[in-house]
């Protein structure tokens, strides 16, 4: 079966939660190997405190989906008298080894097929380059698809929900697990993907208060088209954009939807918060979804051609609305109006579903059966 190592995809080790030089950063790197070669202990220099110990395991497994059997752990201080010289960290592995590598198998497996149509159209580069060219937005998008497809939201007393095989090989997971099996995905596919943590207002509740959550920030094509992998993208310099593929399939039903997908922290300011201590960096980029795909409705006429055109191949449509409207009753009226100009919907009088989402101004429409 090999060794755990031999499944890690991470690029180039591409650390985004990994901190600046010093004490912190010892003990980080220290934990990545001890954990991925599935030590029974692992020592930390000085200079770091258990509570900062106890929060770097956290970012570690934030980097790496593939330490998904790491547990909770006990924290030792080896002292000299009175002084400490070392942090030991022991954790507790939720699985045998034998039992990890199985399920490291069984998430390539599931994955191998969707990485392996995306890794066949790009063009012939060195052996563990980086890809960033104008494929990104188009790999970023089938990988957000084929995910949204292929879970439903599901906690309870699964563990694994929480983890990247929760989504990939059980088909069941919640926002954390699915923001690591994205950033898996992505790894795979030589993306740089981080994973966010912070609190979010569910769409699907807005009555409830926010609570935890977490999503991913990927990182904005640019036109360094090829990038070696011994030469990571810089996280802090390059441009990012937001992607919450939890949202969106909360709010699929007969297609996917894309209303969280590659925005700028601004466009989902209303929804979304950060914790405090995120490392990384600001989600200042958009991927332009809609603009890219010809789904703005920037007249009544354009409504009717997106949902005439979508309507047939996918069995729904999205659309996004210019924001130039006073108000959601005046929104409702315009939408109203584009659809009453289609001729799918008009024909033989379908009845049909609207699905709004009026914090990003993106629709939904399905015909009901």
């Amino acid at each position: 079966m090999g060794k755990i190592m031999d499944y890690v995809h991470v690029p180039s080790r591409f650390m985004p939660h990994r901190p600046e030089p010093g004490a912190r950063r010892d003990a980080y790197d220290a934990l990545v190997d001890g954990l991925l070669e599935y030590r029974g202990s692992v020592r930390v220099p000085r200079g770091v405190t258990m509570e900062d110990l106890d929060r770097l395991v956290d970012l570690v497994k934030l980097d790496f989906p593939e330490l998904f059997y790491v547990g909770s752990g006990t924290i030792t201080s080896r002292r000299l008298g009175h002084c400490q010289v070392s942090l030991e960290y022991a954790p507790c592995y939720r699985l045998g080894e034998k039992d990890v590598l199985s399920t490291l198998e069984a998430m390539e497996r599931a994955t191998d097929e969707v990485v392996r149509e995306l890794t066949l159209t790009r063009p012939q580069v060195l052996p563990g380059a980086v890809s960033y060219d104008d494929h990104t937005l188009d790999d970023l998008t089938a990988l957000h698809d084929w995910l949204v497809r292929r879970f439903a939201y599901a906690d309870g007393d699964r563990p694994y929900a929480h983890e990247a095989p929760g989504p990939l090989v059980y088909g069941v997971g919640v926002c954390e697990g699915v923001a690591k099996a994205y950033k898996y995905l992505c790894d795979r596919c030589g993306l740089a993907c981080c994973v966010v943590t912070g609190e979010a207002q569910d769409p699907g509740c807005p009555s409830d208060a926010p609570g935890p959550h977490a999503w991913n920030l990927v990182r904005v094509p640019s036109r360094e088209v090829w990038r070696r992998r011994d030469e990571p993208p810089p996280c802090r310099e390059a441009e990012w954009a937001n992607v919450d593929v939890t949202f969106d399939a909360s709010l699929s039903h007969a297609i996917v939807r894309h209303d969280y997908f590659g925005v700028t922290d601004a466009a989902i300011a209303a929804s979304h918060r950060r914790d405090a201590s995120c490392p990384l960096p600001g989600g200042n980029a958009s991927l332009r979804y809609y603009e890219s795909k010809n789904l703005v409705a920037t007249a009544a006429t354009r409504l009717a051609q997106i949902v005439d055109f979508d309507l047939p191949r996918l069995g729904g449509a999205e659309f996004v609305m210019p924001c130039i409207w006073g108000g959601r009753p005046q929104v409702d009226q315009a939408v109203e109006h584009g659809l009453a100009k289609s001729s799918e919907l008009g024909r033989a009088g379908r009845a049909y579903a609207i699905y709004p989402n009026y914090d990003r101004m993106v629709f939904g429409v399905e015909v009901l059966s």
